[in-house]
């Protein structure tokens, strides 16, 4: 199989895949680049044609440590090494705003992910269902995307809403800085450094958001039609009453499921959509964890929590 997982580190709470290291606390930026796997580097390499001829137009990006060819880029495209990624978030963490608290490798070394913790940003969608916020900043060695900083938001009790990130930042909902692999890398990271009030807004449009989603109530067929709605269940399967093989696992997690009990979260949209989600991350149908790791976090799981998030708003 192939593993979408490569190597990562969490704090003090597993991921779902229960891959990756487990740490009691936040690390240091130099320990952080170590114990997410994350201290290699990458290189350019020329690109040779069968008869040894040099492609003029691209090059191979490569990382040092094993010879592994990560992508084929233009030669444009200027190289963000890992260190350098961490190195983003050393004023915040020196400063206390902000503290480490997963990163790691998918794809083989392909896609990067650093994650850290805003301090002052968490509130309560009810009462013992907190939400905080955290910078994400990913990176794609193999020239799939630019460098992405951008805010996004946790819920405590299951952590299932860093996959909406990618997906709510191309529609606007969260704010989202994209720094092009160029030679105006290095200046565009240092603009980010200065746009830290985006992580308030978003954090604070985004809770009301979820608070939105607990005032609106969802009787039994209501939720029924909801799920549906997401799953775009064809209307002549609905007729026939027939819905998909997700439909007994979302039941599931909307009965039982983190935080499903609590006061205020079961009988609402709120409860709705983190039952989606719970199954995106948990139980959704592919072929290994670390390969729903990475379709719920960049992938087709995106897709289906972002319609989970519009429905359940109305």
């Amino acid at each position: 199989m192939a593993h979408e997982f490569e190597s990562g580190f969490f704090v003090r709470q597993p991921a779902w895949h229960r891959l990756g290291v487990l740490l009691p606390e936040s690390p240091t930026i130099d320990d952080a680049v170590r114990l997410a796997g994350l201290d290699w580097r990458v290189y350019m390499a020329p690109l040779l044609t069968d008869w040894c001829e040099r492609v003029k137009t691209h090059r191979a990006v490569v990382r040092e440590s094993d010879g592994t060819v990560l992508g084929v880029v233009g030669n444009g495209y200027r190289p963000l090494q890992n260190d350098r990624a961490f190195e983003f978030f050393s004023p915040f963490v020196a400063s206390g705003a902000c503290r480490l608290e997963a990163a790691g490798a998918l794809r083989e070394g392909r896609r990067v992910w650093v994650l850290a913790r805003v301090t002052a940003a968490e509130a309560e969608v009810v009462d013992g269902d907190p939400v905080r916020g955290y910078f994400l900043l990913s990176n794609a060695h193999d020239g799939s995307q630019a460098v992405r900083a951008q805010f996004t938001n946790i819920r405590v009790v299951c952590m299932n809403t860093l996959a909406l990130a990618d997906r709510r930042a191309e529609l606007g909902v969260e704010d989202c800085l994209r720094v092009r692999h160029t030679t105006g890398l290095e200046s565009g990271l240092d603009l980010v450094q200065r746009a830290t009030d985006m992580a308030h807004r978003t954090f604070a449009a985004t809770v009301a958001d979820y608070q939105r989603m607990v005032s609106r109530h969802l009787p039994v067929d209501g939720f029924r039609r909801y799920v549906a709605d997401v799953l775009e269940v064809p209307e002549d399967c609905r007729r026939q009453g027939q819905m998909p093989k997700a439909w007994d696992a979302i039941l599931m997690a909307y009965h039982r499921g983190p935080g499903a009990r609590l006061k205020g979260v079961f009988g609402t949209y709120w409860g709705g959509y983190n039952a989606v989600t719970d199954w995106v991350d948990h139980s959704r149908g592919v072929r290994g964890e670390d390969q729903r790791l990475d379709s719920a976090w960049f992938g087709a799981g995106v897709r289906v929590k972002q319609r989970a998030f519009e429905l359940a708003l109305g």
